[in-house]
């Protein structure tokens, strides 16, 4: 089985948008240009990888870090590394494509869109191989996995406990809060 073709579909939104209370604080933040802090993390567009091989089992990736930038990394430096490969060999293909990358990489943008190829790769992994690729990275260890909630980032607090509380009632028996957003406050040297 080889590596046929790689395809990458960037999603856009184009719809209405709203910004609540809800506020990232990023080291910038604090800059007189950086007028909206929650910018950087507003994902208005989103990138899907398809990897087709030659016996045409497609898999999907995806990613949503600077899509349009992750998208260019894609098609011009990645993609071509990975025609005429076999996907099964998901670990060299990895390193293939991380090597590779080196030089403009190892953060960011080039991770997002290796990422993005790994993610498809192991679906085509596992669609060859018939199994879940839970099962390909070592299989079930326990009857159930815990989880939390990672969210509240709202600054009043009637609505933190209010989200707080929906989530309990959800079933979560854990919850990541964000403390000291945003960073407008105190000594700003």
């Amino acid at each position: 089985m080889k590596i046929r073709v790689v395809r990458t579909k960037l999603y856009k939104w184009t719809g209405p948008v709203t910004t609540g209370d809800t506020v990232f604080a990023t080291p910038v933040s604090l800059l007189p240009f950086q007028r909206d802090s929650q910018a950087a993390y507003r994902f208005f567009s989103w990138l899907v990888v398809e990897v087709e091989t030659d016996e045409g089992h497609i898999g999907i990736g995806n990613a949503g870090l600077c899509p349009d930038v992750t998208k260019a990394i894609v098609d011009s430096k990645l993609a071509p590394l990975l025609i005429g490969e076999n996907p099964l060999n998901t670990e060299y293909l990895y390193e293939k494509m991380y090597r590779s990358s080196v030089a403009f990489g190892r953060k960011g943008a080039v991770l997002a869109a290796i990422s993005a190829l790994d993610i498809a790769l192991w679906d085509i992994k596992g669609i060859a191989l018939g199994q879940p690729v839970f099962m390909l990275l070592g299989g079930r260890t326990k009857e159930q996995i815990e989880t939390y909630y990672s969210r509240l980032y709202t600054r009043q607090l009637d609505r933190l406990q209010e989200e707080a509380a929906h989530y309990k009632s959800e079933g979560f028996t854990g919850m990541k809060l964000r403390c000291g957003y945003p960073l407008t406050e105190g000594r700003q040297a």
